[in-house]
């Protein structure tokens, strides 16, 4: 189906509730409704010089549990590790929390603020996703196969993709989203291309596979994936902060 017509269905249907990607939006990795510009931007006229990156960077994160190293890929997402590296070589992330930690799932820091209302980016306070959609293969699974229950006649051949932009989600075809398995850190957000400083590790055995085409993914752990079980599995408040703050520092391995 055209996506034009599914946009003049939708706004006909105003909101479309879908169980599935309702849960998605509960359990995912976006911060609170709070708006997040509770800090100040990075003086992205010193720390930011409009070259984006290229290749692969490694850091560690240096946590009070452990060490974390990883392989961002800025050719999966110029922008994403562009930030990352830029905000890191600042000192921005230094003495920063995992301020959400959720046992089988994944394990969340980035934010100054430390509850997942805070954060700006390099590029301004939010800046756009860097995902494929097709990389997933959401170009192919149909909606019908995704959700519990009946769908409108008019959806009946939709595609996940179709839905996602429905929401605001824009792709970029040129790019190939890594995968979203354990291991991967992705940057949290609080909807479509509302990316700023927070970022996610994925310590689910298996994936997230009902995040695909919601988070871009910029890199992998490549050593320390008992430190990320250990940090995922710390004791928590029911609002999954940790009961003893783990905090960290970035190190980008020249």
């Amino acid at each position: 189906m055209e996506i034009s017509s599914l946009l003049r269905l939708m706004k006909n249907l105003h909101i479309l509730i879908i169980p599935l990607f309702a849960l998605a939006l509960l359990v995912g990795c976006g911060g609170t409704e709070t708006p997040m510009n509770d800090t100040e931007a990075p003086d992205s006229d010193t720390a930011f010089n409009g070259k984006l990156l290229k290749g692969d960077y490694e850091v560690i994160l240096h946590t009070t549990e452990g060490s974390i190293t990883l392989k961002l890929d800025a050719d999966a997402a110029p922008k994403t590790v562009t930030n990352f590296i830029v905000l890191a070589k600042m000192g921005y992330y230094d003495g920063l929390t995992f301020h959400r930690v959720i046992p089988n799932f994944m394990i969340q820091g980035g934010d100054p603020n430390g509850n997942g209302t805070g954060g700006e980016s390099v590029f301004g306070t939010t800046f756009e996703d860097e995902i494929n959609a097709d990389s997933y293969g959401l170009h192919k699974k149909k909606l019908k196969n995704e959700v519990d229950g009946a769908l409108p006649p008019e959806l009946k051949n939709a595609t996940v993709k179709d839905y996602l932009q429905l929401q605001g989600y824009s792709f970029d075809d040129k790019l190939k989203s890594l995968p979203m398995k354990k291991g991967a850190i992705a940057m949290a957000n609080s909807g479509p291309n509302t990316n700023g400083s927070q970022f996610f590790i994925i310590q689910k055995k298996g994936g997230t596979s009902w995040l695909e085409g919601k988070h871009t993914v910029f890199g992998m752990v490549t050593d320390g994936l008992d430190i990320v079980d250990a940090i995922a599995n710390a004791e928590s408040h029911p609002s999954d902060i940790p009961v003893k703050a783990i905090t960290y520092t970035v190190e980008v391995v020249e």
